[in-house]
């Protein structure tokens, strides 16, 4: 006999083992089936959408994503993301440009939509969600408000800018996905060696890019001319090739800082960027590799003068010789051209700080046009001074048409830079909370690696996502990559990671977090504990 009572049903009758099996079939679904299903039926509404709109492009990639759907039902977000590395990295540019592929940026970034979604999926569902305790942050926290500020100001500006289906889905697409990269690496605990893998795997790529870049140079530079050596990343993205080539580097110098790793890689590495560098003509190379070398250095450059001055002398060979071998491959003819020493300088890149640089024949505008052009618009109100005119309105896309104020403008192309894109797109206020994203991120790994007091692996990665970072934030006013290319979004987005993931959660192997300001001393005389 059971000394327990039995439970009773609603009625007051016992429930028996089978009435029990029979309720607990009634359950509600869990969060995580709830979000399955409505993702599949958004999905199905979506393509029957663009499929009515006629376009074959849109409608292959939806209909390739329906199919990549059900793997991400069953792989993680840890087994994914490197998935998302090799893909992005090194399948889309070769498919641009190899066969003359548009479509594989769009399934990249459709790849990167999908990683969001697992990671969306992982934190609602109850199992998989990690105790997110809280931790000592460094300031990570301002990096997502940054995040969800800027995003709350897209998807406003896209609600009040009367955009075609067509054109969402692009706005979309250029924006949103990589944000889940961060959003991961904040939400979740990830392993160290996962993260070492994902910077190992950096540093490989970069090893890859110097015989691709050597076959481009030397065979189809003469079809495609300068901007033709681009690596694995695409047609017009050399650009992309010296950044992602200098952080896989970076990452292997701040492991010899650390005294992780001897001096012969750091050296290797160093002789496969100078080469990449060299044989594809990109005039920023300049400023990156000099200011990113110095930041990641800065603890053995600035121990002695004697370090200092061999530094020196290294940047000063440096820049003499890739001056002289970009004039002897590349800037002969061209700097010949210029009569007096002002039109040689503008020949070779000063036409960067010219606001009136905007040549109405091919429809190009300097970098510094395309800023003074949105200054001098008479047309802007207040409001769309401050939050735009909506994500796309300066875009000149072929394929989903041009954007309201592209319209106006003809054939310039006025999104030349990122500032002046989101200036158009998203107003000031847009662009400010744009830039806060990279500067709270630089900030929060600036003070981790000061006070943090992790273990030396830790420190790498996070000191060379801050450097990264920092390299970065400057193309703002280069080129627009970081608003419409997934390659850098990616590897913008992972460094931030990084820092974030490191700065929120604290390891048991790793020494105390020390506090965030310096230590009061004591005052004279005082009791302890007082």
């Amino acid at each position: 006999m059971s000394f327990f009572r039995a439970k009773l049903s609603p009625a007051g009758v016992p429930q028996t083992n089978s009435s029990r099996r029979k309720n607990a079939g009634l359950r509600m679904p869990g969060a995580s089936t709830v979000l399955i299903a409505l993702g599949v039926a958004f999905l199905a509404l979506l393509l029957g959408a663009v499929v009515a709109l006629g376009s074959n492009q849109l409608t292959l990639i939806l209909a390739g994503i329906m199919l990549i759907v059900p793997v991400v039902a069953v792989v993680n977000t840890k087994n994914l993301l490197p998935v998302l590395f090799v893909f992005t990295f090194l399948v889309q540019g070769m498919a641009q440009y190899a066969f003359n592929l548009r479509l594989a940026a769009w399934l990249g970034s459709g790849l990167g939509a999908l990683f969001f979604a697992r990671a969306v999926l992982e934190l609602s569902s109850f199992n998989g969600r990690r105790e997110l305790a809280p931790k000592p942050a460094f300031g990570a926290s301002a990096v997502i408000v940054a995040s969800f500020l800027y995003l709350s100001f897209f998807f406003f500006g896209m609600a009040i800018g009367h955009l075609s289906l067509p054109k969402m889905i692009s706005a979309f697409r250029f924006c949103v996905p990589m944000f889940g990269v961060l959003f991961a690496l904040y939400w979740f605990e990830w392993p160290l060696n996962r993260l070492q893998t994902l910077w190992k795997l950096i540093a490989i790529i970069t090893v890859i890019q110097l015989p691709i870049v050597i076959y481009q140079h030397f065979f189809m530079m003469s079809s495609l001319g300068w901007d033709g050596v681009v690596g694995s990343f695409g047609l017009g993205m050399s650009a992309t090739l010296v950044l992602f080539s200098t952080s896989g580097l970076l990452y292997v110098v701040a492991r010899w800082v650390r005294g992780l790793s001897g001096p012969l890689l750091p050296a290797g590495m160093l002789a496969v960027v100078l080469a990449i560098s060299i044989l594809g003509e990109v005039k920023a190379v300049f400023v990156w590799l000099p200011l990113a070398l110095f930041l990641i250095l800065r603890q053995r450059v600035l121990k002695n003068i004697f370090a200092f001055v061999t530094f020196g002398l290294f940047i000063g060979l440096f820049m003499g010789g890739t001056y002289g071998a970009y004039k002897a491959l590349y800037w002969g003819d061209v700097i010949g051209g210029g009569k007096t020493v002002e039109e040689k300088l503008d020949r070779t890149g000063g036409y960067f700080f010219d606001p009136r640089s905007v040549n109405y024949t091919t429809g190009e505008v300097g970098r510094g046009a395309s800023m003074y052009l949105w200054y001098r618009d008479p047309m802007p109100t207040l409001v769309e001074r401050l939050v735009g005119y909506g994500p796309g309105a300066s875009a000149t896309n072929a394929g989903t048409g041009q954007g309201i104020v592209a319209v106006r403008y003809r054939r310039l192309a006025i999104n030349a830079t990122a500032i002046s894109a989101l200036l158009w797109d998203v107003g000031v206020l847009g662009l400010l909370a744009f830039l806060a994203i990279p500067l709270t991120g630089i900030v929060a790994g600036l003070r981790y690696v000061k006070f943090s007091g992790a273990d030396p692996e830790r420190l790498a990665i996070v000191d060379v996502s801050t450097v990264t970072m920092i390299m970065l934030s400057t193309t703002v006013i280069y080129n627009r990559a970081l608003l419409d290319e997934s390659t850098l979004q990616l590897l913008m987005f992972f460094s931030l990671g990084c820092i974030v993931h490191f700065c929120r959660y604290r390891h048991a192997d790793a020494a105390a977090v020390q506090p965030l300001q310096k230590p009061r001393t004591a005052r004279a005389g005082a009791l302890p504990g007082r």
